[in-house]
Order: C-alpha cells, then structure tokens, then sequence
C-alpha cells in the first residue's frame, strides 16, 4: 500500500477505534461504511480497509455479506477475555522483566506518569486510554510478536471496557478512588520489579493486576441492569462472579 494511503487509512482507523472504545458506536451497532466516510471526510476504500483491520483487532464483526458491526459485548466473551487476559499479563511480565533496556523503562515511567495525570484530570476516556498505551508498551518491550498479537487486542477490548466502568460519557463514577490507588500501586510496583529485573515480582503484580481489573468490571455489572448497561449480547444463566482467588 503506498505511504498516503496507508496514512488516510490509519487516520480512519484511529477515528472508528475511539468511536468504538468510548462507546460512541455501542455495541452491535451497524457500522456503515459510506457514512463513516462521508462523516470523516474521507473515500470509502480506506474506510473499509480500517473496518477489516479493526475487524482483526477483534473489535469489529464482519458479517457473511460484508456489512459490519460493533463486536457486542457479552458475559461469556468478557469471561474468556479475562482468562486470556491473566494468561498474558504474566507471560508477559516475566519477559519484561528479564529483557527491558534502560531506555523502555523511561518509557513505560514516562507512561506511567500520563496514567496518573488522566486519573488527576478526571476523564473516563483520557484514564483507559492511557491505561491501555501502558500496557501495549508492556507488550511491546517484553519482545515476543506472538505475545504482543495476542496482547494488543486484550488491551482494545479492556479500553472499552474500562471506560464504560469508569463511568463513559456520563463523567467519571463516585465509587473509584480505592480502585486507583490499588491501581497507581501495581503501575509502580510493576515498574520497580522491571527496574530490578525480577520476574517473579513482576508475574505476581501482573496477576494481581488482572484480578483488580476484574472485579472492577464484575462489580460494574452486578450494580447495574442489563438495559442499564446495554451490551447488546446474549446473557448466559448464571452471573460472572469473582473467583475465590481474587
């Protein structure tokens, strides 16, 4: 692809992305190819190309016609997603803290410190964007592509995730400062064991992480109705729980 149409492409992508991961575009919606161009200002080519990538991310679904929607969000996909999510967060831990260089640790801090200051400022968008590049670099800098695939879209599901239980459109919840700064803790505790290249720590933090993520949504759920919430999926009989480890 040459490098303008790569760049108007990546530019629909990162625009349909934040219309996905801040709930603008609610789950199992129709996303219309046409007016999502017309809307950006841009040909339908390089908005359709963003559609299939997204698609690959796994936060779009493409349908046996080729229309597209939103990925619903379900209790059984959040489930699975937090298995696989805990599996990587350690994998990926370990080889983090065996082989960041000085150089991606500044960055992960550097990263760190927005996390913080998007806690600071209030926003629900700004603190799970943030949140997510942290963890993307983690991915990034443990330095296996296979990993840092299977990562990546963990990481765009979690996005919208951690936005719609941070409080979405209608402004950050009443109900979260001991959530940040159990939080802000792992963020520096995981930083520390990079910086002293324990692997050990860094799994064990990473868990702990995962599981704090998980019960945030667990208790988002459980507090709201499901027309509350609109997930815009099917509900399985029994309700996710935390588990006894957490």
């Amino acid at each position: 692809m040459p490098k303008r149409d790569r760049s108007v492409m990546d530019q629909a992508h990162k625009e349909i992305k934040r219309k996905i991961v801040t709930l603008q575009a609610r789950p199992g919606e129709r996303l219309d190819d046409i007016s999502l161009a017309e809307e950006l200002g841009l040909s339908r080519t390089p908005v359709r190309e963003a559609l299939f990538r997204l698609s690959s991310e796994g936060l779009v679904n493409v349908g046996p016609r080729g229309g597209f929607t939103v990925r619903p969000l379900d209790l059984v996909d959040i489930a699975e997603l937090f298995e696989a999510h805990i599996v990587v967060a350690r994998a990926i831990a370990r080889l983090l803290a065996t082989r960041a260089t000085e150089d991606n640790i500044e960055e992960l801090a550097r990263a760190n410190a927005e996390v913080n200051e998007a806690i600071k400022a209030g926003s629900p968008a700004a603190i799970s964007a943030a949140n997510a590049h942290l963890h993307r670099l983690e991915a990034l800098h443990a330095r296996n592509e296979h990993l840092r695939s299977l990562a990546w879209p963990i990481h765009d599901q979690g996005q919208r995730l951690a936005y719609l239980s941070f409080g979405g459109d209608a402004g950050l919840a009443a109900d979260l400062a001991a959530h940040f700064r159990r939080t802000c803790r792992d963020h520096d505790e995981m930083l520390a064991a990079v910086r002293d290249h324990d692997p050990d720590a860094a799994e064990q933090i990473a868990a702990r992480h995962v599981h704090l993520f998980r019960n945030r949504i667990v208790e988002f759920l459980q507090a709201r109705t499901v027309d509350d919430v609109s997930l815009a999926g099917e509900l399985p009989a029994a309700p996710l729980t935390p588990s006894h480890n957490s």
